[in-house]
């Protein structure tokens, strides 16, 4: 039976992904810093925002660089393979069913159902996760959670960590999680296959610790899930 430290070490030196397109659906925070990042490894990035001709979106284009291009959310998704989805959770349904048919797609779910007001952070009530609701609404898109337990600053600069930083890696497809894999690794982090899709439910629970300390105003804390034999 395959150790965990195995499954770390196999998925930490998966082989580089394929030069791929990458739709990037939104263009705040997460999205401005994975965009950058992924093209620097070489891929192709279409953002998709409702705004395509905005200057804040031109101004990320120009900073991303290489082959980047904005387009509206639908057309984005349907030129790429690969569907970074970084919009807010409220946004999530409606964003989603609005980009057309997802099949076999593979979406990497950056979001958490999770509204921070007054200071404080609030889960909002699911009783699944919303990983799986994207599933549900995706019509047979291939989703791998990732990159929902780390600030956007982390992810443009893994260094400010101080140390290793793991990206929990949910997901039913061992293709797609390989695949997400290697963008993980691809750009200093390293990632953690955490089981099938349903235990999306405790990274985002996970996440939610994340943010409640980030509220408080710190100390910040990043998450390294360090392996060991059993």
């Amino acid at each position: 039976m395959r150790t965990f430290l195995y499954v770390f070490l196999l998925l930490a030196s998966a082989p580089a992904a394929a030069k791929s397109c990458i739709a990037v659906i939104g263009t705040g925070d997460v999205g401005g810093a994975l965009g950058p990042r992924f093209a620097s490894l070489g891929h192709e990035i279409v953002y998709g925002s409702r705004t395509p001709d905005a200057p804040r979106v031109a101004e990320l284009v120009a900073a991303t660089g290489g082959r980047a291009r904005a387009a509206l959310p639908g057309d984005a998704a349907r030129a790429c393979e690969i569907v970074v989805f970084a919009v807010p959770w409220t946004a999530a349904e409606t964003a989603l069913k609005s980009l057309g048919p997802l099949a076999n797609k593979l979406i990497v779910d950056v979001t958490n159902p999770l509204d921070v007001r007054d200071g404080q952070v609030f889960a909002l009530p699911l009783p699944d996760s919303g990983a799986e609701r994207l599933q549900a609404w995706s019509g047979g898109a291939r989703i791998v959670k990732a990159f929902n337990t780390l600030n956007y600053r982390v992810m443009r600069e893994p260094a400010l960590a101080g140390g290793p930083v793991s990206v929990p890696l949910s997901g039913d497809d061992a293709a797609a999680k390989k695949t997400v894999a290697a963008l993980v690794t691809g750009i200093g982090l390293e990632p953690v296959d955490v089981g099938p899709l349903r235990t999306a439910r405790y990274t985002e629970q996970m996440a939610m610790l994340y943010v409640s300390l980030l509220v408080r105003g710190g100390p910040f804390y990043e998450f390294y899930l360090r392996p060991r034999a059993r």
